[in-house]
């Protein structure tokens, strides 16, 4: 079997946020970006969707497609429904770039990847570090004293948020137990908050994320005529 497979997955159907993967964003879209990214990270790199244009997509960067049934593109769960295509590959371990951090750098990626691998492929899961006051709904604290004289984020527990970026896991442990990993063994590796890890989920961030691919454009544009 084959070492590691890294891979994104996309479909044309979203509930908060219709067709995001596809629709125009700026000057690309969100499946252009990941799949420019996935056509630098080797041989071992590929692409699922559901559909013509993604397959088309895939075409022109060169990255190996493989294709969603309707029924994994349209449920919410169980996760290896979701991803049932990985029936198909070889791979011994996986790790799985989610397509809607447009602006999670191709570094980050390969940084988290040399990191699973330094440690013998245990399961990882990419984490933030979170350092201010949480409340549940019912207005229980969750990580620091009520009482306390002060709202002071110096004193607070910190918590760890899930980032929804970087997945790495067994694939023979996926399928059989139908989760990525056991939580009780899975490693946690903190990842550096900021733009990087801005999720689109909903038409909101889209605009919002979309807006600033924008302006870093603009950005890139204005530095490249000053230096000619």
């Amino acid at each position: 079997m084959k070492k590691v497979g890294v891979f994104s997955f996309g479909r044309i159907q979203s509930q908060r946020c219709p067709n995001k993967m596809l629709r125009p964003f700026a000057d690309t879209t969100l499946t252009d970006v990941i799949l420019e990214k996935l056509s630098q990270c080797g041989a071992d790199a590929f692409f699922a969707g559901n559909g013509q244009e993604f397959r088309d997509k895939c075409v022109r960067y060169a990255v190996p497609y493989l294709s969603r049934t309707s029924r994994s593109a349209e449920i919410d769960g169980p996760i290896v429904e979701i991803l049932s295509f990985l029936r198909q590959v070889d791979f011994e371990h996986l790790l799985i770039v989610n397509g809607c951090l447009p602006f999670l750098k191709l570094g980050t990626i390969q940084h988290f990847l040399k990191e699973c691998l330094a440690n013998d492929c245990q399961s990882s899961f990419g984490v933030i570090r979170r350092q201010t006051h949480f409340l549940r709904l019912s207005r229980e604290a969750v990580n620091f004293n009520p009482e306390d004289p002060t709202i002071n984020t110096k004193t607070v527990e910190p918590i760890l948020e899930f980032a929804h970026a970087l997945y790495f896991f067994n694939r023979e442990y996926f399928l059989a137990h139908g989760a990525y990993w056991n939580w009780k063994t899975v490693r946690l590796i903190e990842l550096d908050s900021g733009l990087e890890l801005f999720d689109i989920d909903t038409e909101e961030q889209f605009k919002l994320a979309e807006a600033l691919w924008k302006v870093g454009l603009r950005l890139c544009a204005a530095w490249i005529f000053q230096s000619s």
